[in-house]
């Protein structure tokens, strides 16, 4: 099959073939650029600083719900909240990366059965894509997406912080 003929502004099917493939050449080089792999975070704030948890380990994002306290509880762990029928433990993540909070008013369910695991969060503003970052052995590693920078979290190192190990599989 050919292409038909198209002649415009007086140039011939030559040089148009020419101006097409420099075009093709010039967005293809674009296009290699921004190829690469990209992660998508769930984008939330605490006490002012922008965080994100890659949207893969997010099972659902809520209001905060009435918290049961407990007696004694570790010290990141928040109590309990009911959500969609199941009991599950409110952990408080400013106060694992040692930050300020301005007060939780929504909270991250986890893709985490057993136990089913939610983070405490002073809101959540959406969803972002950056470039992925090479593995890093931290909790929490600073990335830029265009003029915004932000926290991301690792969420197997997190899990690793809030549970002991017995109960990390999940």
């Amino acid at each position: 099959m050919s292409a038909p003929l198209i002649l415009a502004d007086g140039l011939d099917a030559d040089a148009i073939a020419a101006i097409l493939a420099a075009r093709q050449r010039a967005v293809g080089s674009t296009r290699s650029l921004d190829d690469r792999p990209t992660e998508t975070l769930l984008a939330f704030d605490l006490g002012g600083v922008a965080h994100g948890l890659p949207i893969d380990c997010v099972r659902a994002v809520a209001p905060l719900s009435k918290v049961t306290r407990l007696p004694h509880p570790p010290a990141a762990l928040t109590g309990l909240v009911a959500w969609r029928g199941t009991v599950v433990n409110l952990f408080a993540l400013a106060e694992l990366l040692d930050r300020d909070a301005a007060g939780a008013t929504a909270m991250i369910v986890l893709r985490h059965d057993a136990p089913r695991i939610a983070l405490a969060v002073d809101a959540v503003s959406g969803v972002t894509t950056i470039a992925r970052q090479p593995a890093a052995s931290a909790l929490a590693t600073l990335v830029f997406d265009g003029d915004q920078r932000l926290t991301r979290i690792d969420p197997v190192m997190l899990i690793e912080r809030l549970l002991p190990a017995r109960l990390q599989e999940g």
